[in-house]
């Protein structure tokens, strides 16, 4: 019996977010949340290694696991339009340890490219070096709250551990 986590959402990088929602929708039946932002100033990658302003706008399938996240092309780095259209990562979710996995996979040799810091410098999530992995990434996503705000940059969802979702409790 294996204790490897499953896979929670795989992620696609795409030009326009409500094109893809439309086209994925139609093709697969999956149904898409409202556009949200994953937004931070405490992002850093190979392109900034300090921490800087990250404003990604995504949506989540409803259907999953493993979900399917789309992310609008953003910035100059991980996110950006230099990284191509596609396939981005796979993700998981709850990670109780994302800096004892950095610290793992940095033992294999698997760099890391793209992290979000909370303000006690924790990590939140944070992505492996695409140069890895045959070009696919990975991320590790804390159980920390995430800062997620809607489009607008409202207030999100909550669920019953108060971190922000991107469906209405009532849908799940």
């Amino acid at each position: 019996m294996s204790s490897a986590p499953l896979i929670h959402h795989v992620a696609l990088l795409v030009p326009n977010l409500e094109a893809a929602i439309s086209e994925w929708s139609a093709a697969t039946g999956y149904t898409f949340s409202e556009i949200a932002r994953y937004r931070t100033d405490r992002y850093c990658d190979k392109s900034n290694p300090e921490p800087h302003h990250h404003d990604a706008r995504i949506s989540f399938s409803k259907e999953g696991p493993p979900f399917i996240e789309l992310m609008e092309f953003h910035g100059s780095g991980t996110h950006s339009i230099a990284q191509g259209e596609g396939f981005h990562h796979l993700g998981f979710l709850d990670h109780p340890d994302p800096e004892g996995r950095l610290a793992d996979l940095a033992a294999l040799g698997i760099e890391d490219d793209g992290m979000a810091l909370a303000p006690d410098n924790s990590i939140l999530l944070w992505f492996t070096s695409k140069k890895h992995l045959n070009g696919m990434r990975l991320e590790y996503v804390s159980t920390a709250p995430q800062p997620i705000v809607k489009d607008d940059g409202s207030e999100p969802y909550r669920n019953i551990r108060g971190c922000p979702v991107l469906w209405p409790p009532e849908q799940t």
